[in-house]
């Protein structure tokens, strides 16, 4: 059984700070950036069912992100 479940309703609040820092590190363009994160939380609610719970949401959405 996964130790972790996920939960999307808190995902902004919880992560787009580090989400969005991660990717402007890398990518240096604020409007990319947010559009990376964007997509990467809809890809994350996307495949909630593959989430196996190995990871905390943190680090699986830094998976996805990557």
């Amino acid at each position: 059984m996964p130790n972790h479940t996920l939960n999307p309703d808190n995902w902004i609040d919880n992560y787009s700070d580090y989400l969005f820092n991660y990717t402007i590190s890398r990518v240096n363009d604020r409007e990319m950036a947010k559009d990376l994160v964007q997509d990467t939380f809809f890809a994350a609610l996307k495949s909630m069912k593959n989430f196996k719970g190995d990871a905390n949401e943190r680090t699986w959405l830094i998976a996805i992100l990557k």
